[in-house]
Order: C-alpha cells, then sequence, then structure tokens
C-alpha cells in the first residue's frame, strides 16, 4: 500500500533549512558568549 515509498522517502529526507538555521543560531549563540566573556575579561 505504498509503505516501501515512504520509508524511502523518509530516508531521504534531510532538513537542510532545519540544519542552516541550527548552524546559524549555534554560530549567534558563540560570537554572543565570546563577546561578554572577553567583556567581562576587560574588566579584571
Amino acid at each position: 500500500m505504498g509503505d516501501d515509498q515512504s520509508n524511502s522517502e523518509l530516508e531521504e529526507f534531510k532538513p537542510k533549512g532545519a540544519i542552516a538555521f541550527f548552524i546559524v543560531l549555534m554560530v549567534f549563540f558563540t560570537i554572543v558568549w565570546f563577546t561578554l566573556y572577553f567583556e567581562l575579561l576587560s574588566r579584571g
């Protein structure tokens, strides 16, 4: 009843947009973290 076709479609599916969003989010949080870190280091 089409189960084989739907399973192969699910295996080939890659959420490129979600992965790209996650990578951008991680880069953003890394930049914010290092900005705050170096700001606190500069205060002594």
